[in-house]
């Protein structure tokens, strides 16, 4: 009777938690480590991807990639000090940064890499510039992981051209490839690219709202593509730490609760706009609501795997 009683408490356990990894943080200052990681316990985020920024990015000014080397030095130090929660990707410039120098970053314990010249306010010269193919190729053979933000309404080809000549890197192309409002183009590259891989990250204000509004009109699509490729998409939420007071904490709790919504709700909170509205303001967008056997691989089980000896 005992051991009956035991095997009943057994099979009525609850299963373990799911462990969710957020891939797209960009961490951009020192004292932002420590709200960062009381975000992460408010929301039940396990480890984050720490992205360095260059200045741009981070709301410091300035142009194009500079100050991208302290970006580099904030994610590290931070990982340090959080081992396996924080967990530092760092930036390179491609064509002007030798190898060398990703050796010296992962010496002192960068994981990945987070590319930022497929973005338009970046992009200095072609992804498969001539330039770029000792990176690139240091990138492959390594097998680091790649967090990738690429336009692909303006660099498609350029994009693909990487792909094909260097099949084993290990990308992950941000924002549903730079594709939240046109499917069939991320649908058209994931076919082309087995090995390419997509986060769902959708940042904040304009962008994120256009890209909710259209995944909302195209959810049928959009939950297809998740039947067909449950391995193939990674959570994120594009959070970008700088601004430290409580209305930009405010919308980092919106930022991260949206992500998720799509992903988990019926519905969920973001901004949107309306024919009859000339501003933005709150309102409800449906979400995919994906059932477990697709939401435990895109929350963290894609990127245990994408992420490898990272995770401490």
């Amino acid at each position: 009777m005992f051991a009956a009683v035991l095997g009943c408490r057994s099979s009525s356990a609850p299963p373990a938690r799911q462990e969710v990894i957020d891939i797209h943080v960009h961490l951009t200052q020192a004292d932002a480590v420590a709200p960062l990681l009381a975000h992460m316990t408010k929301h039940h985020i396990d480890r984050a991807v720490i992205l360095a920024s260059p200045d741009l990015t981070s709301g410091r000014g300035g142009s194009g990639l500079a100050g991208y080397r302290t970006g580099n030095e904030i994610v590290l130090d931070a990982a340090a000090a959080h081992p396996g929660k924080l967990i530092p990707f760092v930036t390179l410039d491609l064509g002007n940064d030798d190898p060398a120098y990703l050796a010296e970053l992962r010496r002192r314990g960068a994981c990945g890499v987070k590319l930022y010249q497929g973005h338009n306010l970046f992009h200095e010269r072609p992804l498969d510039d001539p330039s770029h193919q000792a990176t690139w190729q240091a990138l492959a053979e390594k097998a680091l992981p790649v967090l990738l933000h690429a336009n692909t309404v303006r660099y498609r080809s350029e994009l693909e051209a990487v792909l094909r000549a260097f099949p084993d890197l290990r990308v992950v192309c941000a924002h549903l490839c730079g594709s939240r409002t046109d499917l069939t183009r991320v649908e058209s590259l994931m076919q082309a690219f087995p090995g390419l891989l997509v986060d769902t990250s959708h940042g904040s204000s304009g962008p994120a709202a256009e890209g909710f509004a259209h995944l909302e009109r195209e959810r049928a699509q959009l939950l297809r593509l998740f039947s067909r490729w449950p391995e193939r998409f990674l959570f994120g939420t594009d959070l970008v730490t700088s601004g430290l007071n409580p209305t930009s904490t405010e919308m980092w709790d919106l930022q991260v609760e949206s992500n998720m919504g799509l992903l988990k709700e019926d519905h969920f909170r973001f901004f949107r706009q309306t024919a009859d509205q000339s501003a933005r303001s709150l309102g409800t967008y449906q979400g995919l609501h994906l059932p477990p056997e697709l939401l435990g691989p895109v929350l963290g089980q894609n990127a245990t795997r994408w992420l490898g000896s990272c995770l401490r």
